[in-house]
């Protein structure tokens, strides 16, 4: 009889707002939890809002605020009582306040510990609030990379930067993300979508949104063409308001609309709906949202700060992220034409089938557990 495996993912953002790290615990812990002799577990923070299934058991045992550390006690006792009956650890994110708590987990139990921070040791997010940062990786984080078993990276820009960071450049290893399978699920195809553009992510400084708004303006301006662009997703509201307030100095009302987050379940009907994708990042270490826009056959602009940059794809356009190269992007991609469908892209449609599903990146993930 096969022995059990026991698979524990620590992470603080697994809820329904975690973003990309979110998407990947949840559809990594969920295809785990469908091998024989498998069990999974999820540790997160006590506001999470993502329920125990069939295919694993979720612990809200993690401070969500400094204010709950009432926490600690319940949480140290989990792991004094179950850690030991974990075959993996695999913790995710990088920033969180709680990596803080974890780290003799590191010392104690490193051969057992799969460390992924899904693109937040990069540059760009090192520069954000760097002084706190600084402070943490001198205190904790750096430990992450220095006693973890293994490092998995989403590309191999990711591994590229973490090389600068960890001290043994032979424990990381790419895996790219999966996408869920309701994305490669077929449906009716319309005759036509919305010729606008559509930007769907986190709604933060990074994103660049500012430069599109920019580059609107100039389409706008120099050649009287005025594209337009809905922007769903989630961020501070102080900084959403900013971005209002420079779509209206740039004249662009009329062109750009905040339409908020979208429901899980509705992700792929909205993507169904527009012709053109943007992302237009100065830095992502996957962006899962391109693989999303390209499965459901959007014609994808996507910054070269991306892991794209290196993928070739009949679909995908890919400038660089200041303005006058977003410019030029629109200007070569969209036009006035409503037809989207072409029987060569369905090879390429194949392609992203094969390469992006969840079953095959569970394999190489469990490989390198055991390696």
């Amino acid at each position: 009889m096969k022995e059990e495996t026991n698979i524990l993912h620590i992470a603080p953002a697994f809820h329904s707002q975690g973003g990309g790290i979110f998407e990947v615990v949840d559809n990594l812990s969920n295809a785990q939890g469908d091998i024989k002799n498998t069990l999974v577990h999820v540790l997160c923070t006590s506001a999470c809002d993502i329920d125990s299934s069939e295919n694993r058991t979720v612990h809200n045992l993690l401070p969500a605020s400094f204010g709950q550390l009432f926490l600690l006690f319940p949480l140290l006792k989990w792991i004094f009582n179950q850690i030991r009956s974990m075959t993996h650890i695999h913790i995710h994110g990088a920033w969180s306040f709680q990596f803080l708590f974890l780290v003799p987990l590191v010392f104690i139990f490193n051969k057992k510990i799969t460390y992924q921070p899904h693109g937040l040791l990069s540059p760009g997010c090192m520069q954000k609030s760097w002084f706190v940062k600084k402070i943490a990786w001198f205190v904790y984080q750096h430990y992450y990379l220095l006693f973890s078993k293994n490092v998995i990276c989403c590309s191999d820009k990711e591994r590229q930067e973490l090389m600068f960071l960890s001290n043994n450049s032979k424990k990381l290893s790419i895996v790219s993300n999966g996408l869920h399978k309701s994305f490669f699920e077929t449906k009716p195809k319309s005759a036509s979508r919305k010729n606008k553009l559509l930007f769907f992510s986190q709604i933060t400084p990074i994103k660049n949104l500012e430069n599109v708004f920019h580059a609107l303006a100039m389409r706008k301006e120099l050649d009287g063409v005025d594209h337009r662009i809905d922007i769903y997703g989630y961020g501070p509201s102080d900084y959403i308001d900013s971005l209002k307030k420079l779509v209206s100095q740039l004249d662009l009302k009329e062109n750009v609309e905040f339409l908020g987050p979208i429901a899980r379940e509705k992700r792929v009907d909205v993507y169904d709906d527009y012709k053109y994708f943007i992302l237009p990042s100065l830095s992502e270490n996957f962006g899962i949202v391109v693989l999303e826009a390209l499965s459901r056959r959007c014609q994808v602009l996507v910054s070269s700060q991306t892991p794209w940059r290196d993928f070739e794809y009949s679909d995908l356009t890919v400038f660089d992220p200041d303005k006058d190269s977003i410019y030029q992007a629109l200007k070569a991609t969209m036009s006035s034409d409503v037809e989207i469908f072409n029987p060569q892209r369905d090879i390429d449609w194949q392609g992203l089938n094969d390469r992006f599903q969840w079953d095959d990146v569970v394999k190489k993930i469990n490989l390198i557990y055991i390696s």
